[in-house]
């Protein structure tokens, strides 16, 4: 069983970092205008740091999806190992102090 919590854990981590790198990746897109086009569809902004790029309806539909996939990835990442532990996170060597009268 903890087999396939490790590999759940594991698809799970690397789902929500591959699409963060996607998301991340959207703000240095070089077809993205610097002013709206509704010719075009391009109407939905994104703040590209203090400069709106403006992005068509499946751009932000894709931006939209992947904000959500990480969030949803990382929360269930965490709350396996949390809760599950499959990578024996919590059993480690903790440092040993002496018994409690310290002399």
């Amino acid at each position: 069983m903890r087999t396939f919590w490790k590999i759940l854990a594991t698809v799970l981590f690397v789902t929500a970092f591959t699409s963060f790198l996607i998301a991340l990746s959207m703000f240095w897109w070089p077809d993205m205008p610097s002013s709206p086009r509704p010719s075009e569809g391009r109407v939905y902004p994104l703040n590209n740091h203090g400069h709106y790029t403006y992005m068509n309806g499946r751009e932000y539909l894709l931006s939209w999806v992947l904000d959500d996939v990480s969030f949803v990835g990382m929360a269930g990442f965490a709350t396996i190992c949390f809760f599950v532990d499959p990578f024996n996170f919590k059993r480690r060597l903790r440092p040993l102090r002496p018994p409690p009268p310290w002399s």
